[in-house]
């Protein structure tokens, strides 16, 4: 699956759009790398990430969803959240 829909499927981000442009700006890290909208996530894979409110979350991938919509309740078993941090302003 692409990174761009993965981010929109876990609720990360909200749109699909949103997360195109986010990695465009270089705020989504694959696996220690800058990713690209066509960048593939794996199960295991390491997504950093730098949320609008300047916010970062680290979270590893548990499961890569088959179809493109997952319920609300079920997105969160999708990944693992590593790391947290606030903005720093």
């Amino acid at each position: 699956m692409r990174i761009d829909l993965f981010l929109k499927v876990t609720g990360l981000l909200k749109t699909r759009s949103i997360a195109s442009k986010a990695i465009g700006a270089g705020a989504v890290e694959l696996n220690g790398s800058r990713a690209k909208a066509s960048s593939a996530v794996e199960t295991g894979s390491v997504i950093s990430l730098i949320k609008p409110d300047g916010s970062r979350t680290t979270i590893k991938v548990l499961v890569v969803p088959a179809g493109k919509n997952v319920s609300r309740k079920d997105r969160s078993s999708l990944y693992s959240v590593i790391n947290e941090e606030a903005p720093c302003w």
